[in-house]
């Protein structure tokens, strides 16, 4: 249980915070069930094999590969926070659940798919291995409050994407930044 004396209690009180924040601004029930209704990684990955299956190798998915350090390294994050954090399915569905929306929503359009490639590849080099750090530094408060920092940049960029995507797509889902 988390308290004064439990470093788990401030990154625990920031996971929260930022999931609050993330449902609030995105102001769409139904699209944050959505959202919630992807737990894990093996959904994405279905989901890519899927547009690879009905799309062929043709152009639109060239640059899905591009992706896949960024699941791995998004994968490793979700596990360390699994492990330090003391966290709720809806904190891993909000990992998943927006990337594979977007990689759905991405999907029809040859040069969105590409622009949301180059960026989750981007993302994908410069985050942190984070199986490493959490053997080297795991359950130090500081730490932890590191891993809730990184879950609220990750929200940013996939509301931003949402946002960007939902004015695209013919669903006209309501986002607010």
């Amino acid at each position: 249980m988390a308290g004064p004396c439990n470093p788990a209690g401030p990154a625990q009180a920031a996971f929260n915070k930022a999931m609050r924040d993330f449902r609030s601004r995105l102001k769409d029930e139904n699209l944050y069930k959505e959202i919630l209704a992807t737990t894990s990684v093996d959904q994405v990955y279905d989901l890519t094999d899927r547009l690879q299956f009905v799309q062929g190798s043709g152009d639109h998915l060239r640059n899905l590969a591009r992706i896949a350090p960024f699941l791995e390294r998004i994968g490793a994050y979700a596990e360390v926070i699994d492990t330090f954090v003391q966290v709720k399915p809806d904190i891993l569905a909000l990992i998943w659940g927006p990337i594979k929306l977007l990689i759905q929503w991405a999907s029809t359009l040859t040069k969105s798919l590409d622009a949301l490639g180059k960026t989750i590849e981007e993302i994908g080099v410069i985050l942190p291995e984070f199986g490493q750090a959490s053997r080297l530094f795991g359950g130090k408060g500081h730490v932890d409050e590191a891993l809730a920092l990184i879950f609220q940049d990750i929200l940013d960029f996939y509301m931003v994407s949402l946002k960007f995507f939902s004015m695209k797509s013919k669903c006209h889902h309501h986002i607010d930044l």
